[in-house]
């Protein structure tokens, strides 16, 4: 990343976790796209949808599923991703929480106190994101992996 100029720079992990979580989405939505009829496509265009609205009226809203498992994956990947925010963000304005915690660990007396605070902030939105999505986020995952 520092050959491209990107040392410190938030954009460098947001490339290399783009590139982890794309293979997943790819193989989630290409399932889960062969799952809805063309029969759809084609009455849409008989009643005379240009492609954009087939997209945005009826694959978007079928794909949603999908889109919300990709969605909370590739967040959640980004939210716990350790390795790559240490190894590439070295200024501690950049630092994120996960390399934060592990400068606790550092220090010649860990403050128990603070970390085990901030590994419960930490947890929350995760969670939050379960619970607002869990629904949705079964039928997606399920539905992808199906073979038709």
């Amino acid at each position: 990343m520092s050959h491209y100029g990107l040392h410190d720079n938030p954009w460098s992990v947001i490339a290399a976790l783009v590139t982890f979580a794309t293979p997943y989405a790819i193989f989630i939505f290409q399932e889960y796209g062969r799952s809805i009829p063309i029969e759809l496509d084609e009455s849409a265009r008989i009643d005379g949808a240009s492609p954009l609205q087939i997209y945005i009226r009826i694959y978007l809203p079928l794909m949603a599923p999908a889109l919300v498992a990709v969605g909370t994956y590739a967040l959640l990947l980004a939210w716990n991703e350790y390795l790559y925010q240490f190894l590439l963000l070295s200024n501690k304005q950049s630092m994120t929480v996960p390399v934060a915690l592990a400068q606790f660990i550092n220090s010649d007396q860990a403050p128990w106190n603070y970390m085990m605070a901030t590994a419960i902030i930490y947890a929350l939105p995760p969670v939050a994101t379960y619970y607002a999505f869990r629904n949705r986020m079964s039928s997606g995952l399920t539905m992808g992996g199906v073979k038709g």
